[in-house]
């Protein structure tokens, strides 16, 4: 006896049509390049798309900074609209809305059919009807149609549905994550172009003050009024300058380069940025970093998250101790003919409902196995999250300290340049008077170099340690106090 069975299914059909509505979307579809080619993706406001058919030729629409100095917020915007990785969280806060839906049907009934078609050698395979002339060989095509509706699961399908759910708030702060790791990144590009540059026109500011020196030096030994060795120690004073210039020259290349690529834009873009290096009081105290940052901070959140994971995972291991119950309406249909029905069968239509129920009462402890192995996970969760909670506070008050510290040395260090700048004049007037040593000229240069550096580090730190505090509380600060989260950048 042979024969073949076509199993066609309507759960598909009625997934394509309802999966549509279940999750806004504004994207267009992404053409796949060919495999030899490697596709070159761009992101524009989080919508991410491939050249053209694959074509390596066709021309990026990847937004240009304009040809002027850009300030912070520009920058912030504008690495926010081109950003790969945050496309990639708002993909997968996308991929949790379809998870999210796929728990949804398994509350929804199910319809499936089946159709099949046998044919046997003599007619005693098919109940005995051998009366029949010339039914040798006959054909049997049965038509089986059912629709199943679950009724009692033991709250599995609730729990699922509600993993689902938290599976979209963990996409929905993972977003947030990457959004914060991301204005993080930018700040601390934009602070770099800033202090590199400033300590840029520092080397070049003692390159000029060193080679005069050398001019004046080498007049007085020309005329033979100081040794030989004060003009080589100027030179070598001045070789050292030079070199440090041009190491700040290219220190100032990489960090453009750092924040090209976070904007997306040609990594020769001489990249020009509005100086905002400057001291602003921090509006927060202590306490009220501490308790924004453990109530907001993104990992904390994930983290909380995670608890309520675990905890719906006991729920789905405990629905394995109670029945699962179920209803289903099945159609038959069976006869000699192509559309199943009619022949030699005289039952060739018959329909039935079924409530049905089972219980696996032994599965040697396989239950009892997965609950204990999901508490388990939950406990770890719970010791997780206040790991986190401790390192969350180690790390705000060490930011805070940061930018007191920073804050303090601001003061210092301008108080620092302006002494510097004062000793720096009377040295070179004393020296031009030929009663300070050209040794005390090049350590008043180099305590004035230093001074200005300092004060500009210092001011880089101020404004670093701000925005890295700002990411461990998870929200904005401005002067006036802490951004509201509906107004969050």
């Amino acid at each position: 006896m042979s024969g073949f069975k076509l199993g066609l299914s309507l759960v598909g059909l009625a997934v394509i049509v309802l999966l549509p509505g279940c999750a806004d979307s504004a994207r267009t579809k992404v053409s796949k390049p060919p495999l030899a080619q490697s596709p070159s993706p761009q992101t524009i406001f989080g919508e991410a798309t491939l050249l053209p058919q694959g074509d390596p030729t066709a021309p990026l629409e990847v937004p240009v900074a304009p040809g002027r100095a850009l300030t912070l917020d520009e920058c912030l915007a504008l690495a926010k609209r081109v950003s790969p990785a945050l496309d990639s969280a708002d993909q997968s806060q996308r991929g949790a809305l379809w998870t999210r839906w796929e728990a949804i049907t398994a509350f929804l009934p199910t319809a499936s059919t089946a159709y099949s078609a046998t044919k046997y050698d003599d007619l005693a395979s098919t109940g005995g009807h051998a009366a029949l002339p010339n039914a040798q060989r006959l054909t049997q095509y049965v038509w089986q149609t059912q629709v199943a509706q679950p009724i009692f699961t033991g709250g599995r399908n609730r729990a699922n549905y509600l993993l689902a759910q938290l599976g979209v708030s963990a996409a929905e702060i993972q977003k947030v994550q990457v959004r914060e790791d991301l204005m993080l990144a930018v700040k601390q590009a934009y602070y770099s172009i800033l202090a590199t540059e400033k300590a840029l026109e520092v080397a070049k500011t003692a390159v000029v003050n060193l080679e005069s020196h050398l001019n004046v030096a080498q007049n007085f030994f020309d005329v033979g009024m100081v040794p030989k060795n004060q003009v080589l120690e100027a030179e070598v004073e001045l070789a050292q300058a030079v070199q440090n210039q041009t190491n700040l020259a290219r220190d100032l290349t990489v960090a453009r380069t750092r924040m090209n690529i976070l904007l997306r834009q040609p990594v020769e873009n001489l990249l020009a940025v509005v100086d905002t290096l400057k001291f602003t009081p921090f509006p927060l105290s202590m306490d009220q970093c501490l308790q924004t940052s453990l109530a907001e901070s993104p990992e904390i959140q994930l983290g909380r998250n995670q608890v309520e994971v675990s905890a719906k995972n006991v729920d789905v291991a405990r629905s394995g101790y109670y029945p699962q119950v179920g209803l289903t309406y099945t159609s038959n249909s069976m006869g000699d003919t192509a559309k199943a029905h009619g022949g030699w069968s005289t039952n060739d239509a018959s329909w039935n409902v079924a409530a049905v129920a089972s219980f696996n009462f032994w599965e040697w402890g396989r239950t009892k196995a997965q609950v204990e192995k999901s508490k388990v996970d939950l406990n770890r969760a719970v010791n997780n999250l206040t790991g986190l909670e401790d390192n969350t506070k180690l790390e705000v008050t060490s930011n805070y300290q940061n930018l007191l510290s920073a804050g303090k040395n601001i003061d210092v260090s301008a108080k620092a340049v302006v002494s510097a700048t004062e000793d720096l004049r009377m040295v070179k007037e004393r020296y031009l008077e030929q009663v300070a040593t050209n040794t005390e000229v090049l350590d008043a240069q180099t305590r004035y170099s230093n001074a200005q550096y300092d004060h500009y580090q210092a001011l880089y730190n101020y404004n670093l340690a701000w925005a890295t505090l700002e990411r461990s509380l998870g929200r904005q600060v401005l002067p006036s106090g802490l951004v509201a989260a509906q107004n969050d950048r």
